[in-house]
């Protein structure tokens, strides 16, 4: 289907943006190189979170796609839980697995001590803040994103139990999580305080809206004037976040929402999508997994190694390309045969596993 490629394409820019703020995030974590340079690399780490934006928003809609023409029920909402666990779990594991045998033997992350508790729930993808802060970050710390994802997919599948998965879900859910929001400023639990606390979870609500209206959403946005004006709001869109993100304050996060669902709207309405980035829109979920090795072994060198800002620089371009490739050949050897075999295991179809 013409959608799904669209989507894919969607997922391959995402991953594409979450990478390129984590490579500049570990440039400027150890470098200054001062004036609105500094300031403008600061806010290009950001554009990340549009793409956590956009991924939210595909999972949304992905969601209501697999199971609108599903019953209610027990058993749907079981079979639901089964191939999302099917999907992301294994393959996180086995990072995750990386990430801890790399720091018990000194490898990777030496200077950080993890507890019993922060490994179990990183595991388990379940919210842990285990320092001082309001920072929910599993061992692989993209996994926060996977945590949220989670919790979505129990709210969805307590809708499918109850068959209001379809379109008065939407408003359910956005209630739901709406009241969660306001309860999380009287939260005794800090972990429990800082994830209720985000407004980022309501963009999966988002994706269900867009695939219940995609009809109306479509036939809008293939029209010529329409399709120029959202282009002209994306690209202002982001010149905002690069050039005054940091002096927007509390509202910043707001901007990034509204990035990743113009974003969504514009590439998902688009009649052709190809290249390069369809192949990594596939191999997005290990390229996402993955690429904080070769971003946090960039660090490593942009702290100690003594180059100069523009070596490094240049070596920041080499570092991003590397972790697509490295993605890829994740993706190939490990991935797709790790879904194949662990959907054979809980007998779910494969192809039920390209949701």
């Amino acid at each position: 289907m013409k959608t799904n490629q669209n989507i894919q394409y969607l997922r391959g820019i995402a991953a594409l943006t979450v990478v390129m703020a984590h490579t500049v995030s570990s440039f400027t974590a150890f470098r200054d190189i001062g004036g609105f340079g500094n300031v403008f690399l600061h806010n290009i780490e950001l554009i990340g979170q549009v793409g956590v934006g956009v991924f939210f928003i595909i999972s949304g809609y992905i969601m209501s796609m697999t199971t609108h023409n599903k019953a209610g029920g027990i058993e749907n909402a079981k079979m639901f839980l089964l191939k999302r666990a099917v999907r992301i779990y294994p393959i996180y594991f086995v990072w995750t697995s990386v990430n801890v045998t790399l720091w018990a033997f000194g490898v990777f992350q030496r200077g950080i001590h993890y507890s019993i508790d922060k490994i179990i729930t990183s595991y388990l993808l379940i919210p842990y803040i285990s320092f001082d802060g309001d920072v929910i970050d599993p061992i692989l710390r993209q996994g926060w994103t996977l945590i949220y994802e989670g919790f979505y997919y129990l709210a969805f599948a307590l809708l499918i139990l109850l068959g209001q998965h379809r379109k008065f879900g939407i408003y359910i859910l956005a209630i739901f999580f709406t009241v969660l929001n306001f309860l999380s400023a009287f939260m005794t639990s800090p972990s429990a305080q800082s994830f209720f606390s985000g407004h980022i979870i309501l963009l999966f609500v988002v994706g269900m809206f867009i695939f219940h209206h995609q009809h109306s959403i479509l036939a809008f946005m293939r029209i010529k004037a329409a399709r120029r004006v959202m282009l002209a709001l994306i690209l202002w869109l982001v010149g905002v976040i690069a050039l005054e993100n940091r002096e927007l304050g509390d509202y910043a996060e707001y901007l990034h929402y509204l990035t990743a669902t113009v974003l969504f709207l514009y590439l998902f309405s688009a009649k052709k999508v190809s290249g390069p980035i369809l192949e990594i829109g596939n191999s997005s979920y290990s390229l996402y997994l993955t690429h904080t090795f070769l971003t946090t072994a960039y660090a490593i060198v942009v702290r100690s190694a003594g180059l100069s800002n523009l070596t490094l620089l240049w070596l920041a371009m080499a570092t991003f390309f590397i972790a697509i490739v490295v993605g890829e050949v994740a993706y190939r050897l490990i991935e797709k045969k790790l879904i194949f075999k662990t959907a054979s295991i809980v007998q779910v179809p494969a192809e039920l596993n390209k949701a």
